[in-house]
């Protein structure tokens, strides 16, 4: 007998360390037995510790005492085991108990009583609400960043289209709305990012799709055709950015130079995923570069491709044989899950 209380000392003496104890409810007789660790979780007094379940319902704060008391229910009716957390209110203070509830019954299936473990969890609760305040602060600051943002790019466009209905060069006017399409494709990324929330990474398909659906508005005259096929695919922002750029890019000057004379055409931006590596190509069925497939392509435009292609550690392939098709195969980033 000694040694039976001298484990039960130990036994309770762990569960106070661990902020834990158990209950024990005999449910014909409506008597509740709780241990003395029990009472600790609590920070009641164990001679106070209640005694029937009308008592211990008493202790649960009102706004969770109907939930606890529907699942107790429904465990004495059909269930064997439930968990669940609530709110206990002893003094003028609140406890976040974890409670796991197991009911045993008798031959006949009657509930002979049950038996559980509790576990005080407010400080996990107290840091999910601190995470939890922290993250609405967040939301409200990216909203004000996202309007911000909007608008300063906004009021870029309006500036850069009033100086394209200046000018009379043709050649500048075409710079210029290619800046202005350019700062679209970012400002697409960016609107992305606060819809989804989304700066561990981008989908793909969405993403390339929107820029696609704003450059048939923007650059593409209705005799050629844009198809946009992209497989599901989360890249990091480091790559979506460069991405989306050398896209539009690409469309844009298949759109300037593949189809003279009002020639009709199409022309497909296509991102797949091959093995351990993906590709991004854009391909159109018009007269093709100027030159070689080692010379062409040396202007501006994809001077600027080349170089974020560089910057995403990708190989870039000009093939200028029935229209033009540039590949850009690069080993995909994809964020953390």
């Amino acid at each position: 007998m000694v040694g039976d209380h001298s484990e039960r000392e130990r036994l309770v003496a762990a569960l106070k360390a661990s902020r834990a104890g158990t209950w024990r409810w005999d449910v014909a007789a409506d008597r509740v037995d709780w241990d003395e660790a029990l009472s600790a979780v609590y920070g009641l007094p164990h001679e106070r510790a209640p005694k029937t379940s009308a008592e211990f319902l008493q202790l649960i704060h009102p706004d969770d005492r109907e939930r606890a008391g529907r699942l107790l229910g429904a465990l004495l009716e059909s269930g064997r085991e439930i968990e669940y957390e609530f709110r206990a209110v002893v003094g003028d203070r609140i406890v976040w108990i974890y409670d796991r509830s197991t009911l045993v019954r008798d031959a006949g299936g009657r509930p002979s009583y049950m038996t559980g473990a509790c576990l005080d969890v407010t400080a996990r609760k107290q840091i999910e609400e601190e995470r939890n305040v922290a993250n609405e602060k967040y939301r409200l600051l990216l909203r004000e960043l996202h309007h911000r943002v909007t608008n300063h790019l906004q009021m870029i466009t309006t500036m850069l289209r009033l100086q394209t209905a200046r000018l009379d060069d043709l050649s500048a006017r075409g710079d210029l709305e290619t800046a202005i399409q350019r700062i679209h494709t970012l400002a697409e990324l960016h609107g992305r990012l606060y819809r989804d929330e989304g700066f561990d990474g981008i989908e793909m398909a969405g993403y390339l799709g929107d820029i696609c659906e704003g450059l048939r508005g923007a650059v593409l005259p209705s005799h050629i055709a844009l198809q946009c096929v992209v497989t599901p695919l989360k890249l990091t922002l480091d790559q979506a950015v460069p991405l989306g750029l050398i896209a539009s890019e690409l469309v844009t000057n298949a759109a300037k130079y593949a189809f003279p004379g009002g020639r009709p055409g199409e022309v497909i931006v296509r991102l797949q995923a091959e093995g351990d590596e993906a590709v991004l190509s854009v391909a159109d069925d018009g007269v093709g570069l100027t030159g070689t497939a080692e010379t062409a392509g040396t202007g501006l435009g994809l001077n600027m491709v080349r170089g974020l292609a560089q910057q995403i550690r990708g190989a870039l392939v000009v093939q200028n044989d029935g229209g033009t098709r540039l590949a850009l195969r690069f080993r995909p980033e994809r964020p953390p899950l």
